[in-house]
């Protein structure tokens, strides 16, 4: 699998999956939040690019917003998929 593939399937597609759930939620802020992520993450070509994006994504558990448990949960799962990603990237070198 590419990288950009792999952000693709760990990153953008479940960042894509919960912004359809909050505004589904009408969690207009949240969304707002979520689908700005969504341009850092449109041409995954540099792992800084990528990296930049887990860190801006790390930020949602210190904003003050509350999550219904199904967004939680799909936050719990981003969150976990992104920084494993990013370890991966930091152990091989991955462009």
């Amino acid at each position: 699998m590419h990288f950009h593939e792999k952000v693709y399937k760990d990153v953008t597609a479940p960042i894509i999956e919960l912004c359809a759930l909050l505004l589904e939620e009408d969690e207009l802020e949240q969304h707002a939040f979520f689908s700005g992520l969504l341009p850092l993450l449109a041409e995954p070509i540099q792992e800084e690019q990528v990296l930049a994006a887990v860190i801006e994504l790390s930020r949602c558990a210190f904003l003050g917003f509350q999550y219904s448990p199904m967004a939680a949960l799909q936050i719990d799962q981003l969150l976990a998929q992104s920084i494993d990603l990013a370890h991966t990237m930091s152990a091989q070198g991955m462009h």
